[in-house]
């Protein structure tokens, strides 16, 4: 695919004339390399996207670019948040970016039994630009919350959505089995464990407090995998 003429602009909602940051007038600049007088289109994480127009660069080298017409809403009715299991590495960086392409609205790290990855605060960072990074990319208006990491046992207790989904392989029989089916306009969670999975423990938890399994077949999944099948199975509209 060709590179992606989006910016992110947090006031755009409010404002007809609009100064981009240091990083979304390097990305304009010397990534995409656009002349003044260029179309292209911005969104402010929010929801909103505009069609725009690079007008200049300022004197203190930012783009400055003029807001046009808003375009029309590209979020899922859907209102998705994902616990996923902080793999090894680097490994959720992708599984951001990808969540945020496909539609999800909240992304919080897990750290379980089984998570062999660091939650170091500098990682989160590096999330949250991930979030960022994927919203441009897909076309969407809203970038994720990406919530500090959170031990799996306390989200289980936390203020979620009724409708509750735990990633899981056929073979795990501790959490029995739903149908998502269509999804309704509404809120829905979904937790997917780190590369060794949940405990068994942490799934008879997980089952005390709501949650169904949502069938990802016989073969043992990557994290990344099952994230992204998974949410895409649970933001499909309905019929």
């Amino acid at each position: 695919m060709g590179a992606v003429r989006r910016f992110w602009a947090p006031h755009a909602a409010g404002r007809r004339d609009l100064r981009l940051d240091a990083a979304e007038t390097h990305h304009l600049l010397r990534v995409l390399r656009l002349r003044p007088g260029a179309e292209i289109e911005i969104f402010d994480g929010a929801g909103n996207a505009f069609s725009a127009r690079f007008v200049a660069v300022d004197g203190e080298s930012r783009c400055l670019v003029e807001r046009g017409a808003a375009l029309p809403p590209r979020e899922p009715a859907t209102r998705l948040t994902v616990g996923v299991g902080v793999p090894k590495g680097d490994g959720l960086t992708a599984i951001v970016r990808q969540l945020a392409e496909i539609g999800a609205g909240t992304i919080v790290p897990l750290i379980s039994e089984h998570s062999e990855g660091r939650a170091a605060p500098d990682r989160l960072a590096r999330w949250r630009a991930a979030a960022l990074s994927g919203t441009r990319q897909s076309g969407r208006a809203t970038v994720p919350t990406v919530a500090a990491p959170a031990p799996f046992e306390g989200w289980l207790r936390g203020k979620l959505a009724p409708d509750r989904w735990i990633a899981s392989p056929r073979t795990a029989r501790t959490v029995p089995q739903g149908t998502p089916g269509r999804r309704a306009a509404g809120d829905h969670v979904l937790a997917v464990g780190p590369e060794g999975g949940f405990s068994v423990v942490e799934l008879e938890d997980a089952h005390r407090h709501g949650f169904r399994r949502l069938d990802l077949g016989e073969r043992i999944l990557r994290t990344g995998t099952a994230a992204v099948v998974a949410a895409a199975l649970l933001l499909r509209p309905e019929e």
